[in-house]
């Protein structure tokens, strides 16, 4: 037992290595390059998993979301867990474009597949002024 802030007991618990669940590593695709536009996508969905599963990444995440009101920048519907999302940068990394969250938008995992393939140009939502 240890003595609290206030005076009142607490009691105190080894932290275990065995209560650390398992995650493993996905291996990125033997022939995937990154600076190849073709791959653009593959990267930006690892990217997203990899968000989802780390508290900085949900953070920025949510950012997002609350940059862009929770609205896709394409088809100006709502984004939610239940339509998915895919993280996307406006200046493709593969042609240049910077890793920054100024750079990044929130789209549905179709009109992603969209933009790539037409090779649609995304504009980040301005924030309104209650922001």
């Amino acid at each position: 037992m240890e003595e609290g802030r206030e005076g009142n007991a607490q009691q105190v618990r080894l932290f275990y290595a065995a209560s650390v669940p398992i995650e493993r590593h996905i291996k990125i695709k033997g022939d995937a390059n990154p600076y190849d536009p073709p791959w653009e996508i593959y990267f930006e969905e690892r990217l997203g998993v990899k968000m989802v599963h780390n508290l900085q990444g949900r953070r920025k995440l949510l950012h997002l979301w609350k940059q862009q009101q929770g609205i896709c920048p394409v088809c100006h519907q709502k984004i939610t867990k239940v339509t998915g999302w895919h993280n996307h940068h406006i200046i493709w990394r593969s042609l240049g474009g910077p890793d920054y969250m100024d750079n990044r938008v929130q789209l549905h995992p179709n009109c992603h597949r969209q933009v790539h393939s037409q090779r649609l140009n995304v504009v980040k939502p301005r924030p309104s002024m209650g922001d």
